[in-house]
């Protein structure tokens, strides 16, 4: 029985969670100014410097088409490892860390995963429900790409 860690974070009221080997680092988005970039797919915010390299930020609010509020001025940055290089989530805040078994994961329904293939699932831990996110794949195709070109 293996042991996985998550980080869990808040994107409009909803808990959202990365296996915690995905988890470049967590950044304070106040820390940093997103210079926008003419041109990229809506769900890219912009980019930032980061330790003298340039990472795309995401703004998961337009991917999964919720309510686009201004963030809070606590949110943080996610960063991940995406096939070979570190983009960035753009996340109200960071909840949590916390160990669970596979078992406690209950996988996406066909309907839902065939949509956008990056629901793992939702795990559930004690009384809440947090939705298991595939870093890999939640970027789509052009996305890729452009990380691609900026490496």
């Amino acid at each position: 029985m293996a042991i996985n860690q998550l980080v869990i974070f808040a994107l409009d009221g909803e808990e959202y969670g990365v296996d915690v080997t995905t988890v470049n680092g967590i950044l304070r988005s106040s820390k940093f100014k997103i210079q926008t970039v003419p041109g990229l797919p809506s769900a890219i915010e912009g980019i930032i410097n980061l330790r003298g390299r340039v990472n795309y930020i995401f703004n998961l609010r337009k991917k999964f088409n919720l309510t686009l509020n201004e963030y809070p001025e606590d949110s943080k940055f996610v960063m991940l490892n995406l096939n070979g290089t570190i983009a960035g989530c753009i996340v109200d805040e960071v909840t949590d860390i916390v160990k669970f078994n596979e078992e406690d994961i209950q996988p996406a329904p066909e309907f839902v995963s065939q949509n956008n293939g990056y629901l793992k699932g939702i795990v559930k831990i004690d009384d809440r429900m947090v939705i298991f996110l595939d870093p890999e794949k939640l970027l789509a195709i052009e996305e890729y790409n452009l990380l691609e070109v900026a490496d």
